[in-house]
């Protein structure tokens, strides 16, 4: 039985990274990393990658790799005992390689890739049908008017239309797709292919069906 305490969730916009990240996190007592707050929390403390970082931040540039990279081996270290759960990061190969070896310097090593592959005509049609709450953050898929937690009528969002989802589907694509294929080639992916939609529950039923058969072979 392999031992999972790093997980890397991949997916394409779209594809209820959200949701399963969250499912993830629950059952799995993962801690999510998120490099945006993690940038945040050392621009407020005043660390030197954080001001390195706010260089960046104030004249909305991306944070170059190096930096991003020592935020997060720093945050992997101070929770090398918990089990955390990365979404959005690594975004390149670029990223990875260097996860990889920051890990192996720590005696530590990425677990297992979650890898939701939805098809790109189901994603679209998602796009096409989701909103968001412009008060409280919570997003639906079925073109409701109405917020379902707290009755704000719902927006839909400026990057949800066909010209921005393509660039994004793109960048995605050429970026962070050939993430999976990376480590892949390490046996360590779980694939969940999903053509149709169905909802969120079957899908997380099936990751963690997956990745039992992933830490039982």
């Amino acid at each position: 039985m392999k031992t999972l305490k790093r997980f890397v969730l991949v997916g394409a916009p779209a594809s209820g990274k959200g949701t399963q990240s969250s499912f993830l996190s629950e059952t799995y007592d993962l801690k999510p990393l998120s490099t945006g707050a993690l940038l945040r929390a050392e621009v407020a403390a005043g660390s030197e990658l954080g001001l390195e970082a706010k260089k960046y931040m104030d004249a909305a540039q991306f944070v170059p790799d190096d930096v991003v990279n020592g935020i997060v081996t720093q945050w992997l270290g101070s929770n090398r005992n918990c089990g955390c759960l990365l979404d959005g990061y690594p975004r390149t190969v670029a990223q990875a390689q260097t996860l990889d070896a920051n890990l192996a310097e720590l005696g530590l090593a990425v677990d297992i890739v979650v890898y939701l592959n939805v098809s790109p005509e189901l994603i679209e049609a998602r796009m096409l049908r989701r909103k968001a709450c412009p008060k409280c953050g919570e997003t639906t898929r079925n073109g409701e008017e109405l917020c379902p937690k707290c009755g704000t009528p719902m927006i839909v969002r400026t990057d949800d239309n066909p010209e921005a989802f393509a660039k994004r589907r793109r960048d995605y694509e050429t970026l962070t797709l050939p993430v999976v294929e990376h480590y892949r080639e390490q046996g360590k992916v779980v694939q969940i292919d999903v053509v149709e939609e169905g909802e969120p529950e079957t899908v997380s039923a099936r990751i963690e069906a997956a990745i039992k058969a992933y830490a039982e072979a």
